[in-house]
């Protein structure tokens, strides 16, 4: 008896390892069919298991368009088999939303399930825009910059259209208000794409930023982009209420021009940059006064130097450029000397200071200049090494500057 037991005990535990085996095998194949993405493996998916819940949603995405009853029997067929995806709940919202039937408990149902998903973030956003709730749309847009940044591509320009719409910007308010890890970059991107300058002042004026100055990168494009319409005055303000205390200290007709606050190269501050064939540094020297000064050098070869430079906005008037200079062993054919120029490009020759050659210990100089009172929005004061012919910019040795300002006369 025990040993019939024993047989037939044996023989139950072979059959239940067959049987599950051949699960294995059929659940296996159906999964195989399934992730083909085909209608003809979808097909052979639901030959295997009746139930495959990818093969059973993407049958019902087809069918969607031109029998939706039987679309939904199959999408409600695969949220049984699978009551955690979301893309099936929403695809049975937007079925549903068709026939205006009530929708909205299946997007919600869909939302809390797939909170990271890009495919459900991205479907659950046109949902909320077909149901008018961009509110929603946009809560989910923020949680794919979030996650995926690469879907900037397809969402900034999304994004800027209500930037562009007066209606469509109180929408943005939430963000303006808590601005998400991507928002310098969408700034960005409006202040270069943006075809009216009022939507990038709406965004750069209303942004929260608990009381500190606009980043650097932020206040950067949006400066280049008053300054490329050619708003003079707004560019000069902006650019002053981005100044802190301490950079406050550098202000007047000519910005920094002792040279002891670090150069942002924004706004009204000096632009500084250092060709091949000479060296442009603003360190400590001998004989300042604030214990920094400017230095440039050059090694021989041929450069035509005009890599110090800085914007300024003087009203119409007469002005006088003085300043503090020390050559030092420079050799040029006709020197070094600062300009002050009209115009965004700085063509329009205003004055020529006097020319720097040779060695010297400290000495002041002076310029006087007018600034005209038409056509003469914005200026342009440049250090230029001064020639006509090819040989006339071939330089040797240095010259530092300190001391810099310009003052109004009478």
């Amino acid at each position: 008896m025990a040993v019939t037991n024993k047989v037939i005990g044996a023989a139950v535990l072979t059959l239940l390892g067959a049987v599950l085996a051949w699960r294995v095998l059929v659940t296996g194949l159906a999964e195989y069919y399934a992730g083909r993405d085909t209608p003809e493996a979808d097909a052979g998916a639901l030959r295997w298991r009746g139930g495959q819940p990818v093969a059973l949603y993407r049958q019902g995405l087809a069918l969607a368009g031109r029998d939706p009853t039987a679309a939904g029997r199959l999408l409600q067929a695969a949220a049984w088999a699978n009551p955690t995806d979301a893309l099936v709940y929403l695809a049975l919202a937007e079925l549903r939303a068709g026939a205006g039937q009530p929708a909205v408990a299946l997007a919600e149902t869909a939302d809390a399930l797939g909170p990271m998903r890009t495919p459900v973030l991205a479907r659950s956003a046109a949902f909320w825009l077909a149901q008018s709730r961009p509110d929603r749309a946009l809560a989910r847009w923020d949680m794919l910059l979030r996650n995926r940044p690469e879907t900037a591509d397809q969402l900034y320009p999304l994004l800027l259209r209500w930037v562009e719409s007066a209606e469509a910007r109180p929408l943005l308010r939430p963000l303006l208000a808590d601005p998400p890890p991507w928002w310098n970059g969408f700034f960005a991107y409006v202040a270069a794409r943006a075809a009216h300058l009022e939507a990038v002042v709406f965004l750069y004026r209303n942004r929260e930023r608990g009381g500190k100055l606009p980043s650097v990168a932020e206040q950067q494009v949006y400066l280049e982009r008053l300054w490329r319409e050619g708003h003079w005055l707004e560019t000069y303000l902006a650019w002053l209420s981005g100044l802190d205390e301490r950079q406050q200290q550098g202000l007047g007709n000519l910005y920094n021009g002792g040279f002891e606050l670090p150069v942002t190269g924004l706004g009204f501050d000096w632009r500084i940059s250092t060709p091949s064939g000479a060296l442009v540094e603003i360190t400590e020297t001998y004989g300042t006064r604030g214990g920094k000064a400017l230095h440039v050098a050059f090694n021989g070869q041929r450069v035509r130097f005009q890599h110090v430079r800085q914007p300024l906005y003087l009203e119409p008037g007469r002005y006088r450029l003085q300043g503090r200079v020390r050559p030092d062993g420079l050799q040029a054919e006709r020197g070094l000397r600062w300009t002050v120029r009209c115009g965004e490009s700085g063509d329009r020759l205003l004055a020529e200071g006097p020319s720097f050659i040779g060695s010297d210990d400290w000495q002041s100089f002076t310029q006087d200049f007018t600034v005209p009172g038409a056509d003469c929005p914005v200026q342009w004061l440049r250090l230029e090494l001064e020639g006509r012919a090819e040989l006339d910019f071939e330089a040797q040795g240095g010259v530092w500057f300190d001391d810099l300002a310009i003052s109004r006369q009478g």
